[in-house]
Order: structure tokens, then C-alpha cells, then sequence
């Protein structure tokens, strides 16, 4: 049946334009795709339905006829798939949300709220984040760091990202304090930002009391996992410089990690959650990514209140500048 209603919407495309290659375009597919199922439904309704010897296409009075009802048929394909994109059906509606690996901590509880209020919500949990696959729309909700290129999509805020530089107290004890930039040459330092697949050299951002400097460092393993990256810190095999604050808070208040650097420190930065303003029309995914943005954003804010206990008041109010 879906076939015979793409059948009847390039007949509908092809009326209004005389072109193969212009309603093509319109519906995503191929040229001789489109001229393929034209001349299908040319041959089982018995008729021909375009003059092609005229360029555009010139309709056959049969066409004519049947534009109006081949136009409603396709308004109603429409509204079912409406219909059927905003229902939760009784096995329950699917939201594919793409989140960092560094969220796990956070988002079971988060979810299990969710689904309180919504039990026959499920969800489909993609990780880590690669903005490719989410614009391809391999997922219907994904975290952003920063504001992405996503010109197509519909962002709400879920708080400020705070970095923290961390070595394990252990690690500086036994190697000394770590009070500025230029100490870095003599420490391995992990982390999970790289620009490319094979870069091993990163470009470290780091600022102070307005001052910016950029530390570039190299490391003999690159994670793209924080959780991996902070594992390593602990072990004593190196310090990491941006490590985010709700995925370091537990660790820094049992004093497993201590912050270095003397206030030098990567900018924090306001992060979002993101959805594709076609899934910003479905009530319930609508529902979820202010529900989402708003949990995300209210851990990031208690973890701040933490950190404040943690370290000394300048040394917080720099992070959170």
C-alpha cells in the first residue's frame, strides 16, 4: 500500500511541476526511481497520464480528472503519519536519547522520573554523542555541549558545564604541587577532548583572571571516555585538565581528587539538550526534553553547591566565571 501512495504523491509532484527530476529532489530519491513508479501507475490504472514529448510535462485531461482525489489521498497519508508520530501507543512510545558516557551516574534516576509520570514511555539510550549520527536522525533527543551547527533544531538549556583540573592526591604527593601551566611539561596529562581520529595532540584551553592561554599537550593515550580518563587520574598514571564537575564532585569531596593549577582552569560553558524541530512537534518528546533539560540542569547546579564546600570561595567563583 505505501508503495501505491508514493505512486499517487509523485503524480500529485509531477502535476505540479512537469518534472522528474524536480519532484525527485522533492521526495529524496532518484531520478529513474520516480519514472519507474510513474509509469507503474500509468500501467495499472490502463492510462497515460503526461504528455512527455513536451518538456515540462504536459498533463493528459485523464490527469486532470484525478489531481484532485490523488491530492486528498496524499493529505491523508499525512495526517495518519501525524496521528501515529503523536501517539503513545499501548506498548509504549520509544525516545531515542544520545547521551555522553560520562552520564551514567545521573541518568537511570532520571529516566525512572520520567517514566513515573509517563510509565508507557521507553527509551532507546545511544552513547557516547556524535552530532553526525544525530543529524542523520539516528536519534530523536541528544545532549550538546555548546552551541552545535544544528541550524534544524530546537535547543533548551540544561545548565553550565563546569571543568575542573584534578590529579589524585596521591599522584601530588609524590610529584609536588601543580601551581601553573608551565609545570604541565613535566606530567602526562589525560583527557577526552581531540579534534581529530588519530590526533594525539590536543589544544588545551585554559584561562585565569581573564588571562587566556593555549597549552598544547600531548599524551600516549587519548580516551573518549571520561569516566576512562578519570580512572587514570585516580591510578596515579597522570592529571587530567578538564575533567567536568558532575562527573569529578564525588571524588573531590572524598578527597580522592584535589584541583591544580591555582585557579587556571578550561571555561565553563552553558550546554543544551537538542531535538530536530519536526520531533519538537510530538507532545510527549516535546514533554521529555524540557523535563530533561530541566533534571540535567538542576544536577549541574547542586553539584556547584558541593563544589562550593569543597574549595575556597576565589578559587570557585574563577571555575564558575
Amino acid at each position: 500500500m505505501n508503495n501505491d501512495i508514493l505512486s499517487w504523491e509523485i503524480f500529485v509532484l509531477v502535476y505540479s511541476n512537469g518534472s522528474i527530476a524536480e519532484t525527485a529532489e522533492k521526495l529524496s530519491i532518484d531520478a529513474p526511481t520516480v519514472s519507474k513508479k510513474l509509469k507503474g501507475l500509468e500501467k495499472r490504472l490502463g492510462v497515460t497520464l503526461f504528455d512527455r514529448n513536451q518538456r515540462p510535462f504536459s498533463p493528459m485531461p485523464v490527469a486532470s480528472e484525478l489531481v484532485h482525489y490523488a491530492t486528498e489521498l496524499v493529505r491523508t497519508k499525512e495526517k495518519i503519519a501525524s496521528v501515529l508520530a503523536n501517539r503513545v501507543y499501548d506498548e509504549g512510545q520509544i525516545i531515542r536519547l544520545m547521551v555522553g558516557n560520562s552520564q551514567g551516574k545521573y541518568l537511570p534516576n532520571i529516566l525512572k522520573k520520567f517514566r513515573a509520570i509517563h510509565p508507557q514511555t521507553r527509551f532507546n539510550v545511544i552513547s557516547p554523542v556524535d552530532l553526525n549520527e544525530f543529524k542523520q536522525r539516528q536519534a530523536d533527543v541528544s545532549i550538546v555541549s555548546g552551541l552545535a551547527s544544528l541550524p534544524d533544531y530546537v535547543f533548551r538549556s540544561r545548565g553550565k558545564m563546569v571543568f575542573i583540573p584534578v590529579a589524585s592526591k596521591k599522584y601530588v604527593e609524590e610529584n609536588g604541587k601543580i601551581n601553573s601551566p608551565q609545570d604541565l611539561q613535566n606530567h602526562i596529562t589525560f583527557g577526552n577532548l581531540y579534534p581529530k581520529r588519530y590526533s594525539f595532540t590536543v589544544n588545551f584551553v585554559l584561562k585565569k583572571k581573564g588571562m587566556v592561554l593555549n597549552v598544547p599537550h600531548d599524551s600516549f593515550i587519548r580516551w573518549s571516555s571520561v569516566e576512562m580518563a578519570k580512572e587514570a587520574v585516580l591510578q596515579g598514571m597522570g592529571i587530567a585538565l578538564s575533567l567536568p564537575l558532575f562527573c569529578c564532585i564525588d571524588e573531590l569531596e572524598a578527597g580522592r581528587l584535589v584541583p591544580i593549577l591555582n585557579g587556571w582552569h578550561r571555561p565553563s560553558q552553558q550546554n543544551y539538550v537538542a531535538v530536530h524541530k519536526d520531533d519538537w512537534k510530538k507532545p510527549l518528546v516535546r514533554t521529555f526534553v524540557e523535563f530533561f533539560a530541566l533534571e540535567l540542569g538542576a544536577v549541574e547546579k547542586s553539584c556547584e553547591l558541593r563544589l562550593q564546600k569543597v574549595i575556597p570561595k576565589p578559587y570557585f567563583e574563577e571555575l564558575l566565571s
